[in-house]
């Protein structure tokens, strides 16, 4: 179930992360080889493998490595997909919220991912990254952590 994001209602966050994957495309393209940086990556799977299925599963998974207090539950949402020539974006939201008794809707915060998977080199790893609502920071699984004295905000 493939379905292209309305260009107009996207957030904020999503456009900064769908154009930190075309940056980093074009510059992976201009290097020969590329930076030690940008291959030391934790491998999300091959292209050929994806499926939307199987991307909310290992984003669930990967939420679970993060030390974050119980009080926070989430659930992470498919959000579309942004075509280009030699890739397709798919995006996701995982909808964080600390619900209490007095307050059950509580506080909340979104943290949208995108997974740049190539249509040309299929035995490439997954490309992944993620951003917190209403920040600029752009994530890269296995470089960024979260410890029990950060707050999601």
């Amino acid at each position: 179930m493939e379905r292209d994001l309305p260009g107009t209602n996207e957030p904020a966050e999503l456009t900064l992360l769908i154009k930190s994957l075309r940056f980093e495309r074009q510059l992976k393209e201009e290097l020969e080889t590329p930076p030690a940086s940008m291959m030391d990556r934790t491998v999300w799977g091959l292209c050929r493998d994806f499926t939307i299925r199987g991307g909310h599963f290992k984003i669930e998974a990967y939420i679970k490595t993060w030390d974050i207090q119980p009080v926070w539950v989430y659930n992470v949402d498919y959000f579309g997909l942004e075509r280009d020539k030699d890739c397709k974006i798919h995006l996701y939201r995982a909808l964080f919220m600390a619900p209490t008794a007095g307050k059950p809707i509580g506080d909340r915060v979104s943290i949208y991912f995108a997974m740049e998977i190539s249509k040309t080199e299929l035995e490439a790893p997954v490309e992944v990254r993620f951003i917190l609502e209403s920040r600029r920071l752009i994530h890269t699984p296995g470089r960024s952590k979260f410890k029990k004295k950060q707050s999601l905000r």
